[in-house]
């Protein structure tokens, strides 16, 4: 036990690794494990479906695979759910996470504020952008950075005043900065996408799905990745499925996307036709704020 940990009032404390050093918190995301040959050994399930019992990965071809992907996104979604997915973010806020475990199919361990001692939290706080991109002495930025120093110093006198990190943790921002591990399958990060890659979804959604998306397209051997480039062309606005938009009450925000959403629905156009929008458009920082 070090002097630092013995100082405190329970002797289970310890301190917090930094998440950064001397920089801005934002984001990262490592994709740290995704079943190999996704699409061929979902085939090999489905294939069941066909009367076609398959024993390997090696029976399956690349058009057989795309067959059934393309299957489960029509119809029976189950056999995404022999994909498995393992991703680990750091730099992500606790407002983040918060939504993040909502979809009860996953499987989470996150850093613990109970136990570890955020002694960085003044530099861990992570800075939403309407205040980033304001100068630096701008009132409302310096407001901002006042309180989140004044904040860190409380927390960590009362954390070296004897009170429990689990109690102290209480002053801290919502927008702390945190480590998670999140494990799912691929059907049900599909139907979590429709939601978080919609306009209406936060900022912080919008940067950490497109860092999910550019770690699956660079996982596994490259001869492999023709899979994955298939896979997160499933990841769409919740629109996409319901053919029109689900947002529309006076207190939803402004969509990039919706005008053209509707009017492809007043016609009775699928969404499979609608050439005019790119599903990552809500993927932008201004998407559902008016410029």
């Amino acid at each position: 036990m070090t002097k630092d940990i013995s100082r405190w009032s329970d002797e289970a404390m310890y301190s917090a690794t930094p998440l950064v050093e001397g920089e801005q918190v934002e984001p990262r995301v490592t994709l740290e494990y995704m079943t190999s040959d996704p699409l061929r050994r979902m085939a090999v399930a489905a294939a069941q479906y066909e009367g076609k019992p398959m024993h390997s990965v090696r029976d399956v071809t690349e058009d057989y695979a795309l067959h059934v992907l393309n299957n489960a996104a029509k119809s029976l979604s189950a056999p995404l759910e022999f994909i498995d997915l393992h991703f680990y973010f750091e730099g992500v806020t606790r407002s983040f996470t918060h939504q993040l475990v909502r979809q009860r199919t996953a499987v989470y361990v996150q850093e613990s504020m109970r136990f570890a001692v955020k002694e960085n939290a003044a530099h861990e706080v992570v800075m939403p952008p309407s205040i980033a991109v304001l100068e630096i002495d701008d009132p409302m930025r310096v407001i901002w950075t006042d309180h989140v120093a004044r904040t860190a110093w409380v927390y960590n006198a009362l954390v070296n005043g004897g009170i429990p990190a689990e109690d102290a943790r209480g002053c801290l921002p919502i927008n702390i900065g945190t480590r998670i591990h999140y494990k799912t399958n691929l059907r049900n990060l599909v139907d979590h996408a429709g939601l978080r890659l919609c306009s209406q979804a936060q900022y912080e959604w919008k940067q950490v799905w497109a860092k999910m998306i550019e770690q699956m397209l660079v996982y596994g051997p490259p001869q492999d990745r023709w899979q994955q480039r298939e896979i997160v062309k499933l990841f769409k606005p919740v629109c996409y499925t319901s053919n029109q938009c689900q947002f529309m009450a006076s207190t939803d925000r402004y969509c990039v996307i919706r005008d053209r959403v509707e009017a492809h629905h007043e016609k009775g156009e699928p969404s499979e036709t609608w050439t005019d929008i790119n599903p990552r458009e809500c993927l932008h920082v201004e998407a559902a704020r008016r410029v």
